[in-house]
């Protein structure tokens, strides 16, 4: 059996809980935000009147808090897969290939289909209060490296749950 590579495997490990931070950051910023416009709504709305990023200021209240929505539950949805990658990691330095790390593959492969699906709302309520062009009306939506994900993820859990029968049956024959 191959000998795990330590440093990349915790190089790895401290990128994901990096990656964590930045994840739960931006969840706090969203409902910090979310949590300011129900206080300050008519003098935030009033500094945006002339902007040229967004279409009509005074019907923006559903689809802001919508969007508001959105982005916490993909930003949820990214902390979920990123857990289940960190114990991915942590099997990796004992023993790959067992069945929870197939289910834990599954489970990401699942959640990057749910993110995805959330990002097609997104997309359209971005685009429905943002003027065109801006770079505000371009977010969410469907993406190609996105869909190759959500294959990778499931491919690589028929891989494990293999990989793992196959080392079940060896060690039955040994």
């Amino acid at each position: 059996m191959p000998v795990p590579n330590y440093t990349l495997l915790g190089a790895t490990r401290g990128l994901l809980w990096l990656i964590l931070g930045l994840i739960v950051a931006s969840a706090l910023l969203v409902a910090g935000i979310a949590v300011a416009l129900v206080v300050a709504w008519p003098e935030v709305m009033a500094g945006f009147r002339d902007s040229p990023e967004f279409v009509d200021v005074t019907t923006l209240r559903l689809p802001v808090g919508l969007l508001l929505g959105l982005l916490f539950a993909i930003l949820a949805g990214a902390a979920y897969i990123i857990r289940q990658f960190q114990a991915l990691v942590a099997s990796a330095a004992r023993d790959p290939f067992i069945a929870a790390n197939a289910t834990r593959l599954r489970r990401v492969g699942w959640a990057l289909v749910a993110v995805q699906l959330l990002a097609i709302p997104l997309h359209w309520t971005a685009s429905s209060i943002a003027k065109a062009g801006s770079a505000f009306a371009d977010m969410g939506g469907i993406s190609l490296g996105n869909l190759l994900a959500i294959l990778l993820a499931f491919v690589l859990a028929a891989v494990f749950e293999q990989g793992t029968a196959m080392r079940d049956e060896l060690e039955g024959t040994v």
